[in-house]
């Protein structure tokens, strides 16, 4: 049997939240118990959110985009006390279109008791190299 980080290592943090952006690729709403605390408070572009605001919002972006499970590469990861950094890019597809779409984020999730209790976080779309040499 492989012995598992004590909850509050920054290795068990780190896991919390690819654990959360798994659920999330998969919509799988019902793991978010799992690695939400249920006085959760999320901080995003479109105003805080708490939990089931959280589960709404991962539905709307489900009815936009097509995720698949290795939607989202975590590019980087860093520990300081009870908060969770990460760098994540973002592969989808348009449900429109089926456009391919390239998304880079930054998330900072405090992390107690193996639980997300609060986040942080801003995504924005990687322009095509292309349209960037024609700016």
């Amino acid at each position: 049997m492989i012995p598992q980080a004590p909850i509050e290592s920054p290795e068990s943090k780190k896991a919390v939240f690819r654990k959360l952006v798994d659920a999330y690729a998969a919509c799988n709403l019902s793991a978010l118990d799992e690695v939400i605390a249920p006085n959760y408070v999320g901080h995003a572009s479109a105003g805080d959110r708490d939990l089931e605001g959280f589960r709404q919002s991962i539905l709307h972006f489900h009815h936009l985009f097509i995720y698949s499970g290795d939607s989202f590469q975590v590019d980087d990861q860093f520990v300081e006390g009870n908060k969770v950094a990460t760098r994540m890019t973002a592969r989808v597809k348009s449900r429109a279109t089926g456009e391919p779409i390239t998304l880079i984020g930054i998330n900072l999730a405090r992390i107690v008791n193996g639980k997300i209790v609060e986040e942080w976080n801003v995504w924005e779309p990687l322009q095509p190299q292309a349209a960037l040499r024609q700016q």
